[in-house]
C-alpha cells in the first residue's frame, strides 16, 4: 500500500488541513499517517477558534519515534506549520525521510497568507526559503502571494511568473510548481475574466507554463487548496512524467467538490432559516451562522476521488 506522512493543521470540526487530505488520500489507497502542527475546534473562517498549536518539543519528538521505529513512507506532503521554529524542525527531520526512500514524492504547500495578506509570522517566509532550498521538494503549490514571498519579487504578468518560477526551479531545485490562484491583477492582456480563477503550471523541464481558466462559484470556502494538494499527490504519483494531466484531473475534481459543497450548503441554510431557495446565499468570512453550511463535502464528494480522465479544462492560449 502506498504511504505517506503528512504534516498540516488538524480541526475537531470541519475540513481543513489533515481532515481535508485523509480521507480523500485513503479513499484512494493511501496509509496516512498524521502530524497535527495545530489542534483547534474549528477554522478560523468561523470568526473564533478555540485550541493550540503543537509545541516544538512535542514535534521533534514525534519525528524521533517516527525515526525510531523505521517508517518510510512513498510521499510526504506539508500544510500548515504556524512557525518558523517548526518549519525548521519539520525540516530538519523530513530530510532523513527523503535520504532514507530517495525516490519519495514530497510536495510542499507553503501556506502563508493570500491576497496581499500575511497570516503566520514574517520568519515563517524565511524559514520555507530555507526548507525549499535543501533541494529535496518536487512539488511546491503556492497561491500567487505565496510565490511572491518565496521569490522575493512583485508578479503581475507572464514574464514576472515565468522569473519568480525559473528562480526556485533552479535556486531550489524543485521541479514542478503549480500557482493554484493568480490574483485579480494578474495580467493577461485581454484575457481576464473577473468571473474566473486562473491557475498556472510551471516545470523545470519545460520553457513555457501551462495556464487553466476555472468558473468561480461566487462564495467562500476553506480547505480547498489541503484538498487539491493532496488529490495532486495522487495524481501526479499515478503521472509522474504529466504533471499538467494531473492538475487538469484535480481541477476537474475540485470543481464537482465544490458544485456540490454549494449546492447541498444553499440547501441545508434555506431549510435551517426556513427562507425559500435561492443561488444568492453564500458562505461568508467571519461568519459562523452560514460558514458551517458551508464546509467542504468530503465524505458526500468520495464519488469524485478517482476521476482519471484527461480533465475538462482547456489550457489558455498566452
Amino acid at each position: 500500500m502506498k504511504s505517506v506522512l503528512s504534516v498540516q493543521s488538524h480541526v475537531v470540526h470541519g475540513y481543513v488541513g489533515g481532515r481535508a487530505a485523509t480521507f480523500p488520500l485513503q479513499y484512494l489507497g493511501w496509509d496516512v499517517d498524521n502530524i497535527n502542527t495545530v489542534n483547534f475546534s474549528n477554522h478560523t473562517g468561523y470568526g473564533f477558534v478555540r485550541g493550540s498549536a503543537v509545541s516544538s518539543s512535542d514535534m521533534s519528538a514525534l519525528f524521533h519515534g517516527l525515526v525510531d521505529i523505521k517508517c518510510k513512507y512513498d510521499a510526504i506532503i506539508l500544510g500548515y506549520i504556524p512557525s518558523a521554529e517548526l518549519i525548521d524542525i519539520l525540516a530538519a527531520n523530513i530530510v532523513l525521510f527523503k535520504t532514507n526512500n530517495p525516490n519519495s514524492t514530497y510536495v510542499c504547500d507553503p501556506v502563508m497568507g493570500d491576497q496581499g495578506h500575511l497570516y503566520v509570522d514574517d520568519a515563517c517566509v524565511e524559514a520555507y526559503r530555507r526548507l525549499l532550498q535543501e533541494g529535496n521538494v518536487d512539488v511546491i503549490t503556492p497561491n500567487q502571494f505565496e510565490l511572491e514571498l518565496l521569490s522575493g519579487s512583485k508578479i503581475s504578468n507572464e514574464v514576472e511568473l515565468r522569473q519568480a518560477a525559473e528562480q526556485l526551479h533552479e535556486g531550489c531545485n524543485i521541479k514542478h510548481i503549480v500557482i493554484t490562484s493568480l490574483a485579480d491583477g494578474f495580467s493577461f492582456g485581454n484575457k481576464c475574466d473577473p468571473n474566473s480563477i486562473y491557475c498556472a503550471v510551471s516545470s523545470k523541464s519545460q520553457a513555457s507554463i501551462e495556464y487553466y481558466r476555472i468558473p468561480m462559484i461566487k462564495s467562500y470556502f476553506t480547505g480547498v487548496g489541503d484538498l487539491f494538494t493532496a488529490l495532486l499527490l495522487d495524481k501526479f504519483h499515478n503521472n509522474p512524467d504529466n504533471i499538467g494531466l494531473a492538475v487538469n484531473q484535480v481541477l476537474t475534481i475540485m470543481a464537482e467538490v465544490l458544485k456540490l459543497t454549494h449546492k447541498l450548503g444553499l440547501e441545508e441554510y434555506c431549510s435551517y432559516k426556513k427562507i425559500p431557495l435561492t443561488e444568492d446565499l453564500e458562505g461568508k468570512m467571519n461568519d459562523a451562522d452560514s460558514m458551517r453550511f458551508f464546509e467542504l463535502r468530503i465524505i458526500q464528494a468520495r464519488e469524485f476521488y478517482n476521476y482519471a480522465g484527461d480533465g475538462v479544462f482547456d489550457q489558455i492560449e498566452t
